[in-house]
């Protein structure tokens, strides 16, 4: 079968690893990013689950710093609490920018390590005054490297008493937080990305953005920030609307927050073709159409969830191969029960029980004939299902896929995908 290798879904790094075609689009964004000169700005890098954006942040990230534009990166989805995570975003920046302000100052003359200690006074002044806040709210503070053990134990043991001069720089947090940034960036622009929002509680994500506004939103400051704008619109419109989502002040909310709404490049079908062809074994499997077409219809051009389904299709493989080499056929209908197995689990679990329900499916697509009695309820409860079993269906024109299996063909495959096939996909609307 050749040598089998577990794919990872690690976004890519830097520019010289983009096997996406996104480095000409983020150079495109990257030269309105530095060309803008009406700050701050928030741009929303949109897009689904999988589709690359971490992968197209870096890529930018990776070009500003080629550029010498000062850049910082923060993953909110590190933190639970709603408390901890406004306080960790802000104290990542500070520390960002303290720690390269010290390299500065360390290699500069003695005028710009004058100015550079100035600065570094203030940064360590809102680090204080950030902390002094959440000290007022949680008896657990984080420093993120830039407050002294020292200080937190002086807030704690202050938690009840007035503490004036943190309190005075709370208030003036965002007029002295842009003072840094300008002397930081030489009167340029800081870009901070923040990644995985959707991987966030709702209540997390929404004080991620809240927390932009409230504390950074009047320095020189690009943010750009990677989401799923499905998932962060109904994270507002359950912040705004309580128990029932108002999606449109969801919406209105994420409209007034997003000055540009940039929505990230697909790739295209044809380039993962040729990155994941290679990677499927057997290989004689790897060249049929039928695998691609159901790929194709199933996945789309989404990396994540093509590279998980090879991973489950190539274990399948090889496991089946322990007793007897697998057939192109019985392969194809592992790969379609995979398929559902991933996006449909509850149609999967049925079809345990019930190994007649994929060919009863495909008797009514080639009659064109309605569903009757259960299997029409299960049909309504699955959106989605008979339109790829249709697609991979033996009556198809143009394609040679297989008649669908035997039921005992469907508990073998059913038992060994159940150990191969991982965990189903997050949910999507299929239909």
């Amino acid at each position: 079968m050749g040598e089998l290798q577990l794919l990872t879904d690690n976004a890519i790094r830097q520019v010289s690893e983009d096997d996406f075609g996104f480095r000409a689009h983020a150079r495109v964004l990257c030269n309105a990013l530095e060309g803008t000169e009406d700050l701050p700005l928030t741009v929303g890098i949109f897009g689904p689950w999988g589709m690359g954006k971490s992968s197209f942040m870096n890529i930018c990230l990776d070009l500003l710093r080629a550029r010498n534009v000062p850049t910082i990166w923060f993953n909110p989805w590190k933190y639970d609490e709603k408390d901890e995570i406004w306080h960790a975003l802000i104290q990542t920046v500070l520390t960002e920018i303290a720690d390269d302000l010290e390299k500065r100052r360390a290699a500069g003359e003695e005028s710009w390590r004058e100015r550079m200690a100035e600065v570094l006074v203030t940064v360590r002044r809102l680090s204080k005054a950030a902390a002094w806040l959440l000290a007022r709210r949680t008896a657990a503070p984080l420093t993120g490297g830039v407050l002294a053990a020292e200080d937190v134990d002086r807030f704690q043991e202050a938690f009840a008493a007035s503490d004036v001069e943190a309190y005075v720089h709370v208030n003036h947090f965002e007029e002295d937080f842009k003072d840094v940034v300008h002397q930081y960036t030489d009167g340029g622009r800081l870009v901070l990305f923040v990644d995985d929002l959707d991987r966030c509680t709702p209540d997390a994500a929404i004080t991620v953005l809240d927390s932009l506004k409230l504390f950074l939103g009047e320095a020189s400051c690009v943010f750009v920030l990677a989401m799923d704008q499905q998932v962060i619109t109904e994270a507002a419109g359950r912040k705004l609307g309580g128990d029932t989502p108002d999606l449109v002040r969801g919406r209105q909310y994420l409209e007034k927050l997003i000055h540009f709404p940039y929505h990230l490049p697909g790739v295209p079908f044809e380039l993962l073709y040729r990155q994941m062809q290679a990677k499927i074994r057997p290989e004689s499997l790897a060249g049929s159409g039928e695998l691609w077409e159901l790929i194709k219809v199933a996945f789309g051009a989404n990396p994540r969830r093509v590279r998980r389904f090879v991973n489950g299709l190539n274990l399948t493989a090889a496991t089946l191969a322990l007793h007897t080499q697998p057939s192109t056929r019985r392969l194809l209908h592992a790969g379609i029960l995979l398929t559902l197995r991933m996006l449909y689990p509850s149609f999967f679990l049925i079809l345990q029980e019930d190994p007649g329900i994929w060919n009863r499916f495909d008797e009514a697509e080639a009659r064109k004939t309605q569903l009757g009695g259960r299997d029409e309820i299960v049909d309504g409860q699955n959106p989605g299902v008979r339109r790829l079993l249709a697609a991979v269906s033996a009556h198809r024109e143009g394609f040679d896929f297989p008649l669908p299996p035997t039921a005992d063909e469907v508990r073998l495959l059913t038992e060994v995908l159940t150990v191969t096939g991982g965990l189903p996909s997050a949910p999507e609307d299929h239909s």
